[in-house]
């Protein structure tokens, strides 16, 4: 059976984005009413207890994500306000320029602005796993791959960049560009102006022609294998393909392979707004699970180079599994600690498992819909 917890009093406004912390028993969550807020769970009672609540941003927050817990409890956020933030609880100090989060224990340690630049909002973060160090990417609008190294742990507040990669695909957009409503899956939400006037919508100071805010970036995901060095998939543009980079110590990059494995046929697909990269849990292969417009989750097995499941010297790629039951749009794909269970959330209001049979097929688990 899937049991559901219910947070009650969450947010103000549409929710966009609920992210668990490493040991899964504190969960944070934003919203486009700009705030964030951290919540507690009591094991024994299974309820949530909401303790810290601040605006985050001067824009709705897209996205949260939590650092590896060896480096301190640490969340970065990115918001249509152009920027991410990162966040550090604990200390007495104020804080910097601010008193947004008055009362909180949560202080803005560092503001990573490059995006402004471009003009370009924020859409997807995520930190790095343990062994690569503290680094941070960073999917924005204009789609460019930004990766940030942390150069003061004790202060966090320095972070470098060491890679910029554009990831524009050399095809221009086929799909229309997404209005709010598809977006984030609600109705009667404007992201087209906030209350000082400044304009977040579809067309703002974005620069490159033909490209609007919701053609931009979407989803990326860490390789957790070590054994691999740094490895991330990007999903970018709408051309309903995927890059998997591999980013070298000696800051160059070039990409391993790409889902699909030949993707010139998508130029006229639909666009690709998730993927997630599972955890191999002693695994001689890795599964990368991909969402899109069209409704479709699928799952894709890699195996590595000169392994000895296959010949060859270059990266296996193939569909283990596809499903359409969403119906509609999928936003997100998420996989569990051991790489063995997978779930999917689409705007039909559904949040789906997937699980391989003994013999390697995915198979359905059930459903909960968001108003049970």
């Amino acid at each position: 059976m899937i049991q559901a917890s219910l947070l009650q009093s969450t947010h103000g406004d549409l929710v966009t984005d609920a992210a668990y912390d490493f040991y899964g028993l504190r969960l944070a969550t934003c919203s486009l009413d700009q705030r964030i807020k951290t919540w507690n769970l009591d094991e024994n009672t299974g309820q949530w207890t909401n303790d810290n609540d601040w605006k985050a941003h001067d824009a709705p927050v897209c996205k949260l994500s939590w650092a590896h817990p060896e480096y301190g409890t640490i969340l970065a956020s990115c918001s249509f306000d152009k920027t991410v933030k990162i966040w550090e609880e604990g200390g007495v100090e104020p804080a910097r320029g601010s008193d947004n989060n008055a009362g909180s224990r949560w202080r803005d340690r560092a503001t990573l602005s490059e995006s402004r630049l471009s003009g370009a909002s924020v859409r997807t973060i995520e930190f790095a796993p343990r062994h690569s160090g503290l680094k941070l990417a960073v999917l924005s609008s204009d789609s460019y791959l930004r990766i940030y190294d942390c150069m003061e742990l004790h202060s966090l507040a320095t972070w470098n960049v060491m890679f910029e990669i554009d990831l524009q695909m050399a095809h221009p957009p086929a799909t229309p560009p997404m209005s709010t409503t598809e977006m984030f899956g609600a109705p009667s939400t404007s992201l087209g102006s906030t209350s000082n006037g400044r304009g977040y919508g579809s067309n703002a100071g974005n620069t490159r022609p033909g490209k609007r805010e919701a053609d931009g970036g979407w989803a990326l995901s860490w390789c957790k294998e070590k054994s691999l060095g740094d490895m991330i998939v990007v999903t970018a543009g709408t051309s309903g393909a995927a890059k998997v980079l591999q980013l070298s110590d000696t800051r160059s990059h070039k990409t391993a392979f790409t889902i699909p494995p030949s993707s010139a046929n998508l130029a006229d697909g639909p666009a690709m707004t998730t993927v997630a990269w599972a955890p191999t849990s002693g695994r001689r292969f890795h599964l990368i699970a991909t969402g899109g417009r069209d409704g479709k989750v699928q799952i894709w097995k890699i195996t590595p180079p000169n392994d000895d499941l296959r010949t060859g010297s270059d990266w296996g790629v193939t569909l283990a599994g596809a499903f359409d039951d969403h119906q509609s749009a999928v936003t997100r794909v998420e996989w569990n600690v051991t790489g063995t269970v997978l779930s999917s959330a689409g705007n039909d209001g559904n949040i789906r498992l997937w699980k391989a049979t003994y013999g390697g097929a995915w198979r359905s688990m059930g459903h909960i819909h968001t108003e049970h």
